[in-house]
């Protein structure tokens, strides 16, 4: 079997610096991590189960529920009925307006950042990363028997 060690290994220690510069963001502003995650995945506008970002953001179930009470207790984000069992969270007023000033210098980070990038790669590189963390996914599922064949 062919080994690309060396080529995973500057792939695994490029993936924990970007992770330690969102925590390193998420300190700078007097924030949890999990809250800048959890901040960060209902920027988009749109509203999210819990179970939704514990799935797309692995963050423990437990560990968002905290969250989005302490988000809730701030008044940054409310529940809203989807019919369903589960109910979805979305930002508040008072939440859009924190996560804007909170993500602002962030997403000019990463806007500059993105756009040196493509700009010598294309933004492939994004779906080769998408494709190797569902390779990645897969074989997590197959390791732990969750699935019989890939």
């Amino acid at each position: 079997m062919m080994t690309n060690r060396a080529e995973i290994r500057r792939l695994m220690i490029a993936l924990n610096k970007i992770d330690g510069i969102y925590y390193l963001i998420a300190k700078k502003a007097g924030t949890k991590e999990n809250m800048l995650s959890l901040l960060y995945a209902l920027s988009d506008g749109k509203s999210h189960s819990q179970k939704q970002i514990c799935e797309e953001w692995l963050i423990p179930k437990t560990t968002i529920n905290t969250v989005v009470k302490e988000c809730i207790q701030k008044g940054y984000v409310t529940f809203s009925d989807t019919g369903k069992k589960e109910k979805n969270i979305e930002l508040t007023e008072a939440g859009k307006e924190f996560t804007q000033a909170l993500l602002a210098d962030l997403f000019e980070m990463e806007d500059s950042s993105f756009a040196q990038t493509t700009a010598k790669y294309s933004d492939d590189f994004i779906f080769a990363i998408e494709y190797f963390t569902e390779m990645m996914s897969q074989k997590l599922s197959y390791y732990h028997g969750e699935k019989t064949n890939e």
